[in-house]
């Protein structure tokens, strides 16, 4: 029995999120057919996903693990899941993983970036990976709102009902709002750990600022009661993505390598 890690791209779009589910067409789902058809088991088959994403979200750097007995090589068995998966999911990393490695439990940080286009009127290209926002953001504002959010601090206020952590203390090791483009905005967050629909209260919240419809100094409020109410609005679920899963033992940095010479080197062939 070999532990194998996964470097998973998707656009989330078609999917109810990452988790498995009995009804609904997941990323897991997926991944984890593919994975029985290439081992032809009718045994059960876990896809360990490190982020649970939501309907609707990215990926660029999602990694999961898998354990099978198969002896095929690395890259014939990444090559297979690709072919059995839609064009939407590709498999653009693995490796043997080290002893002790858990996707989920083992990660020690993620990034997600989320993308805002701040135009009147919707991008024929960009519809299912940003939030069209027409009204104009004020960034400064949206700045300094991102810097009280940096550090430890208990993030009740901003997960949503249905959220089964036992704490909501996060520390948040870094929120930048960047001028991307032309009027294309990204918000870039970097945590150890995040609650449920985190992220995207955050997002909302620092939209509400930028638009005044919410005060810079309720955050002060929010964090000190916990209250999602007092909270800014969830944005939408098509415009984050998870860039990045960081862990000890394996400090890579480039969330998206080329499907090249670099995929082949790391699956051992060519």
């Amino acid at each position: 029995m070999v532990r194998i890690r996964l470097h998973i791209a998707y656009r989330g779009t078609a999917y109810h999120g990452w988790q498995i589910q009995p009804e609904d067409r997941t990323v897991e789902g997926e991944l984890t057919r593919a994975v029985k058809t290439v081992l032809a088991t009718d045994a059960p088959v876990k896809v360990q996903g490190a982020s649970r994403t939501d309907a609707g979200v990215h990926a660029l750097g999602q990694v999961a693990h898998v354990d099978h007995e198969s002896p095929r090589r690395l890259w014939d068995f990444v090559r297979a899941l690709n072919a059995l998966t839609d064009d939407d999911i590709c498999v653009t990393r693995a490796e043997l993983a080290g002893e002790g490695f858990h996707a989920r439990h083992s990660a020690r940080g993620k990034i997600y970036r989320y993308r805002i286009w701040n135009h009147r009127f919707n991008h024929p290209f960009l519809g299912d990976r940003v939030w069209q926002m027409g009204s104009r953001l004020d960034l400064g504002l949206m700045r300094q709102a991102a810097a009280r959010m940096v550090g430890t601090h208990d993030f009740g206020g901003f997960r949503t009902a249905g959220c089964d952590s036992p704490t909501t203390v996060r520390e948040m090791r870094r929120i930048e709002v960047i001028e991307a483009g032309p009027s294309m905005l990204e918000v870039e967050v970097e945590g150890t750990a995040f609650l449920k629909h985190m992220v995207r209260i955050m997002v909302g919240t620092l939209v509400d600022i930028g638009t005044g419809r919410m005060a810079l100094e309720r955050l002060d409020e929010v964090f000190e009661t916990g209250e999602r109410r007092l909270a800014g609005q969830t944005a939408p679920a098509c415009g984050l993505t998870l860039e990045r899963v960081f862990y000890p033992d394996y400090p890579w940095e480039d969330p998206q390598p080329e499907l090249g010479g670099a995929y082949l080197s790391e699956v051992g062939e060519g």
